[in-house]
């Protein structure tokens, strides 16, 4: 007997993201703030920070969507964007301090969610899950690579 779509690998994973991604949005409006821009903070690096050419792929956004955050963010007074001395063309983001105090913000919510689940599915069910989550995304990278070479499996 096939699976229902419901039962499918991806159906599942985007149905959980969703609903996980409406609880944040939920927590983050709280605070003016949205997932979008919680995610965004999480990968800048507090003291360093991040090109803004590195953090697109990290977030699997489309520079459309990170010009639009970027900009929220400075108007926000969370970030500044600092022109690189060598390349103009490189963009550098720094965390201001209402930046890292919303950075904090963000990875309280992210632990206090994770560390709930843990309570509630036991710690070896979960990390049992990430490992699972881990080999699927290496499978459907690997997968991705072989059918942009033109062979499909």
């Amino acid at each position: 007997m096939a699976k229902k779509h419901t039962e499918t690998v991806d159906s599942k994973l985007k149905t959980s993201w969703q609903i996980i991604s409406r609880m944040y949005n939920a927590q983050a409006a709280q605070y003016g703030g949205s997932i979008a821009i919680g995610h965004f903070l999480l990968n800048i690096d507090s003291d360093d920070g991040a090109y803004a050419s590195e953090i697109a792929p990290m977030l699997g956004m489309e520079s459309t969507s990170l010009s639009r955050i970027i900009k929220t963010l400075e108007e926000e007074k969370m970030i500044i964007r600092k022109t690189d001395k060598n390349d103009k063309r490189k963009v550098k983001i720094i965390l201001t301090e209402k930046g890292k105090e919303n950075k904090e913000l963000a990875k309280n919510i992210v632990r206090n969610f994770n560390s709930e689940l843990e309570n509630k599915i036991g710690k070896s069910r979960l990390e049992d899950f990430i490992k699972t989550l881990s080999e699927i995304t290496l499978f459907a990278e690997e997968k991705h690579k072989t059918i942009k070479q033109g062979f499909v499996l």
